[in-house]
């Protein structure tokens, strides 16, 4: 019984060996990127020429290119616990 692969099936095998290699590493953030967004207040704390800088209940600080808002403004932000990037924005009523 001899044991023969194909080229074809080698790289079937390497790609899915490293899928599973970027998974393990990345370990928990990889289930961060499926996981629901939540939306939340911040304040704006840093306002730079036209981008600032949100701090959301999580204590991550989220930056908006171009932003609208002033310094100290509380508004409505969405995002993905655990990421630095937000989804959305808008000024709270």
């Amino acid at each position: 019984m001899s044991f023969t692969s194909s080229p074809a099936k080698m790289a079937i095998i390497f790609i899915i060996a490293g899928i599973v290699i970027v998974f393990a590493i990345l370990g928990t953030s990889a289930t961060n990127i499926f996981s629901p967004s939540t939306t939340d207040e911040g304040v704006v704390e840093i306002k730079q020429a036209d981008a600032c800088v949100v701090q959301a209940s999580d204590d991550i600080p989220r930056k908006i290119s171009n932003c609208p808002y002033d310094q100290g403004q509380r508004i409505s932000i969405t995002y993905k616990p655990g990421q630095p990037t937000i989804e959305s924005h808008r000024p709270t009523q």
